[in-house]
């Protein structure tokens, strides 16, 4: 964490704007001079300490995770410039205004992720709904319903309170459609998307318990945006409910990146071609255009 220190050298204070930036198997201590008094004005310190921290995250990066060969090291510096840079740019953020940016975030989120998945919905109109402000009586109520559900769900896994295991998240999908005449639980029935098989109903447990597993086991190994992305991949093709996937997919890819100092990601319904292209390239063993893809929309991610 960011941090203002104070040394004494001969009874005379000097402070410091520090830092210990984690490189892997240790950690190692920047810092910047601030001088014998702190500043009122701490940004062109904090933007030095940025590039410090920027420089000595990239050139560890190799030591710190094990990396996908489908990204180059340039992908991988760039996500890591993006997450310092955010990181540095909430520091003075009052806690007021963290929370603003999450509301937010959420009314951007709900909005796309339900268009990618086809609703109708206006963002004015979503946002309305969130807000409880009037709405025309000739909105869907179905539609309505979707974004209360939404709320709720975004809410779980922004709460710091969710879990990554298999009640978890059926009980993240659970919400999601709640009221919505949509199967509970995990599929009973075959489901083709986009002339692919899922996997079969029967399966569905195995193949969550294998990824939920695989998730364990490569949490402190794999790069954490990666880790996110094809994390996102597999469920897609799992596809383990008879409606609410994506929703529920995009939602877990939020509380990866959130829960691990990356931030959020916000996937929109005028790319979603693109996206879906990606996860089938993915699908069939080439994940490159997905973590490209990925990369391109979380630098576009409003970040405060």
């Amino acid at each position: 964490m960011i941090k203002i220190e104070k040394k004494s050298v001969k009874n005379k204070p000097f402070f410091y704007l520090a830092e210990q930036v984690n490189i892997g198997s240790k950690f190692k201590k920047i810092q910047v001079y601030l001088g014998k008094n702190i500043p009122k004005d701490l940004d062109d310190y904090l933007s030095e300490l940025e590039k410090r921290e920027v420089a000595l995250v990239n050139e560890h990066l190799p030591k710190m995770y094990v990396l996908d060969s489908a990204l180059d090291m340039v992908g991988y510096k760039k996500i890591e410039t993006i997450r310092l840079h955010r990181k540095y740019s909430q520091f003075n953020l009052s806690e007021s205004k963290r929370e603003l940016f999450l509301r937010e975030f959420a009314m951007k989120f709900i909005f796309e992720s339900n268009a990618i998945e086809g609703s109708k919905l206006s963002q004015t109109e979503v946002e309305k709904i969130i807000k409880k402000q009037y709405l025309s009586k000739g909105v869907d109520r179905k539609e309505v319903l979707e974004v209360e559900n939404s709320i709720k769900a975004f809410s779980l896994v922004t709460s710091g309170k969710f879990i990554m295991n298999q009640r978890s998240i059926i009980g993240l999908h659970k919400t999601i459609t709640d009221n919505l005449g949509v199967e509970q639980g995990y599929k009973t029935k075959e489901i083709i998307v986009n002339n692919k098989k899922t996997t079969p109903p029967g399966q569905v447990r195995k193949e969550m318990n294998i990824l939920l597993g695989w998730w364990k086991k490569n949490k402190n190994k794999l790069h954490p945006f990666i880790l996110a992305a094809k994390f996102h991949q597999r469920f897609e093709i799992i596809h383990p409910f008879a409606d609410g996937n994506g929703r529920t997919g995009r939602l877990l890819f939020n509380w990866m990146l959130s829960t691990t100092g990356y931030g959020v990601i916000l996937f929109k319904n005028k790319n979603r071609r693109s996206y879906f292209s990606a996860l089938d390239q993915a699908d069939q063993g080439r994940p490159r255009k997905l973590y490209r893809h990925c990369l391109e929309v979380y630098e576009k991610t409003e970040n405060k």
